[in-house]
């Protein structure tokens, strides 16, 4: 009998994606000498070309930009023994949010991970099982005893691992480029390991942050790589590689945008930048899934639990409560603004007055004519006219497009707001038909807040030794003279208010505020609203209002004052106008703005502003303008220790009702942040698991001028950039206005 190999290519019927060529089978058999088949063997590959070239990294002929994520294999159940159902499950939620890449961080990962990103399409940065932190420190200039560094009798040991993970994965097409490991310094074995995979692999790059810190070891990597570097630092990288006259390497950030509990803020800046200098490639966010274990408590209540919750120590505590998602695999708000700012299609105004915008198709392959391409009007968020438009935009062109509608023959009143999206038109493997890949919205007429009872009736003023009391027709406001306090507020004879309305300037701590020591660089600020003491309470009657003026000094480390002006119309309306001035020298304000409590039952909210899920000052850009509604608890977000959450920004007004519609109505004048929650601020950052917090009987209700942005460049130190700061070096004033309502 003679044996004869041969080999056949059989197209796979699944692309691996629009940006990608196709998928093929390659089946090797046997056979004897009258053609039997005696054995077969089959793996899926594919064909690209992947090079430097002029100084960037190009795939087929066009510059990449790698919109990533580092990925740990985990699972809140199965810790790290994940099956293919969860690599699945992973993998499609990359797609469907505009995650193109995934470096298998710190080690190999499951062989069914390369053969979904193989069919899925997404690039791959496949790293070596080698991390030595904690054999070297930051700032380090010698090798010194640091592992692997030169030593000899290490470099056997990785050259093995290298070598096992090129022959098990090198037939994969998504793997771009082998990673030679994490944070391990540098060192003569760094140049042998660089040197194997371009002896055994001259198709693909090699990468290593670690030449960052170790300049002698540059040859081992053919990129610029960094970690958790503010996006000012990644810019002055290509300002200074346009000015040099010698070659630079293209950059990316390996580990970036720390997602540690409420994080990810001011993504876009460094998104931004990948669009405004070819040199930077992109970029992998740290990182995908919360690392938590679902356990219970003795008497049976179900958490997921982090470091030190299983007697064990050292531990990190929630250090790795940093995923995009949820360590039960649900997704989290901060997986939404990557989305919208890994986006592939950008939409600009070129004249909106005739319906004209620009697209810019980033896709390097796909032409846009595979999308449909919707628009809408919303009339103070009614839907007043939509359409569908035809578009043809070749890859990486820019075009403008006329969506068929002229401001001037609308005659609609109220704010408008045009909102284009861009839809798959069929299923893919990863997304149904009518998947959002990328949105956009514009404001085509501000709006302006109008008086909804210009006709005024009249109200009565009782004032006795203690209170205030204004009342008229169904409403009832009363004032403790004492402490100046808005103590009860009344309509239909239903009571408003838990507690009464109080200035705030305190945000649960995000792991971010620790981390760059905000919780206690700002203590000043905790508990002033609280503890404030009344200056001056004076009101004043004119036919149709009163004006009721308070004014507060804040125990500060050095004294502010605060003015609250509340106007009361014969309706019961009520224009809040707060003013805070801050005390000299004072640390940053974590939020200013009004606090106060409605009773549990007031358990609905509805708003007209940036939404549905959270946003933030520095962290909105992938919510929209909108009509919402939902449950007050439902604003609250589960992050792995209880902090900062659910809030709402460039709120136009927002009500928050009981079953039977009876409730508040605050509109900002023009727009403020809102944040309504079952929990106080100080509940949620002195609870470290949810299961933790207290039963609520209340709702409560922030109505802020503004918050501080959450930041997000990392999780250690790193503070809240600068424009997204409240700084005490100036005064703020803000106006919003409640009004009792019966929906």
């Amino acid at each position: 009998m003679r044996e004869i190999q041969t080999a056949v290519f059989i197209e796979n019927p699944l692309k691996w994606s629009a940006e990608h060529p196709n998928l093929y089978t390659l089946v090797l058999f046997l056979e004897d000498e009258k053609g039997n088949i005696l054995e077969t063997v089959s793996c899926k590959v594919g064909f690209h070309k992947f090079e430097l070239k002029d100084g960037l990294m190009k795939i087929n002929g066009e510059r990449i930009v790698f919109k990533g994520v580092n990925r740990h294999e985990f699972h809140a159940d199965k810790g790290r023994a994940i099956d293919y159902e969860d690599m699945v499950h992973d993998i499609k939620l990359m797609k469907q949010y505009n995650i193109n890449a995934v470096r298998t961080s710190h080690y190999p990962n499951h062989p069914y991970l390369y053969e979904l990103c193989d069919q899925y399409g997404l690039y791959v940065i496949d790293e070596n099982n080698l991390e030595t932190h904690g054999t070297w420190r930051y700032g380090q200039k010698e090798l010194e005893d640091t592992v692997p560094g030169s030593k000899p009798e290490w470099t056997e040991n990785v050259l093995d691992r290298c070598n096992s993970m090129f022959q098990r994965d090198k037939n994969h097409p998504s793997i771009m480029i082998w990673s030679l490991g994490n944070e391990s310094f540098g060192g003569d074995n760094f140049l042998k390991m660089y040197q194997f995979f371009k002896d055994n692999d001259p198709t693909r790059l090699v990468h290593y942050e670690g030449v960052f810190h170790y300049r002698p070891s540059e040859a081992a990597s053919d990129i610029e790589s960094t970690m958790y570097i503010p996006p000012a630092d990644v810019e002055k990288y290509a300002l200074e590689a346009e000015a040099s006259d010698q070659p630079a390497k293209p950059y990316i950030i390996c580990e970036y945008s720390h997602a540690m509990g409420n994080s990810n803020g001011n993504l876009f800046k460094y998104t931004e930048l990948f669009d405004q200098y070819p040199i930077l490639q992109g970029a992998f966010i740290w990182d995908w899934r919360d690392q938590a274990l679902r356990t219970k408590t003795e008497d049976g209540v179900e958490f997921l639990a982090y470091g030190g919750d299983f007697g064990e120590s050292p531990h990190d505590g929630n250090f790795s409560g940093n995923g995009l998602i949820f360590a039960d695999g649900t997704i989290t708000p901060k997986l939404i603004e990557v989305k919208k700012c890994y986006q592939n299609v950008e939409f600009k105004a070129v004249d909106l007055d005739q319906g004209i915008i620009q697209i810019w198709n980033k896709h390097l392959f796909t032409n846009l004519q595979d999308y449909a391409l919707q628009y809408e009007i919303l009339a103070d968020g009614i839907q007043v006219r939509a359409g569908e438009v035809d578009i043809n935009v070749a890859p990486l062109e820019t075009k403008n497009i006329a969506l068929g509608f002229k401001l001037d023959e609308m005659k609609e009143k109220g704010e408008l707001i045009l909102t284009i999206r861009l839809l798959t038109k069929e299923s893919t493997n990863w997304a149904e038909a009518g998947h959002e890949v990328a949105f956009e919205q514009f404001i085509l007429r501000e709006g302006v807040f109008e008086n909804q009872n210009p006709q005024l009736g009249s109200f009565n003023i009782e004032e006795g030794t203690a209170d205030l009391v204004i009342s008229g027709g169904n409403f009832k406001v009363l004032f403790h003279k004492e402490t100046g306090d808005l103590a009860s507020y009344q309509f239909a004879g239903e009571e408003l208010l838990k507690s009464p309305l109080r200035p705030n300037y305190w945000r649960a701590m995000t792991d971010n505020d620790r981390g760059s020591q905000l919780d206690q660089r700002s203590a000043t600020w905790r508990e002033v609203g609280m503890n404030r003491k009344l200056q001056s309470f004076i009101f004043e009657t004119t036919e149709n209002q009163i004006v009721v003026s308070v004014k507060y000094q804040l125990p500060t480390a050095t004294k502010s004052l605060v003015d609250v002006k509340y106007t009361i119309n014969s309706f019961g309306e009520i224009v809040v106008d707060s003013t805070i001035i801050p005390g000299a020298n004072l640390p940053e304000i974590p939020e200013v703005g009004m606090l106060f409590t409605m009773d549990a039952k007031f358990d609905n909210i509805e708003w007209y502003g940036k939404g549905p899920h959270e946003n933030y000052w520095d962290k909105n850009k992938s919510a929209k303008i909108g009509l919402y509604q939902g449950k007050v608890e439902d604003q609250y977000v589960p992050y792995l220790k209880p902090q900062e959450c659910g809030n709402k920004t460039e709120v136009r007004w927002a009500t928050v009702t009981d079953k039977r519609g009876v409730g508040l109505k605050i509109t900002g004048l023009p727009t403020v942040e809102v944040n309504v929650l079952p929990y106080l601020p100080i509940e949620l950052e002195e609870a470290s698991h949810q299961y933790k917090l207290p039963e609520s009987d209340k709702t409560v209700v922030r109505v802020n001028l503004k918050q501080m942005g959450v930041g997000g460049d990392d999780s250690w130190g790193q503070k809240t950039h600068p424009e997204f700061t409240l700084y005490a070096d100036q005064t703020y004033h803000y106006q919003f206005n409640l009004k009792p309502i019966q929906t």
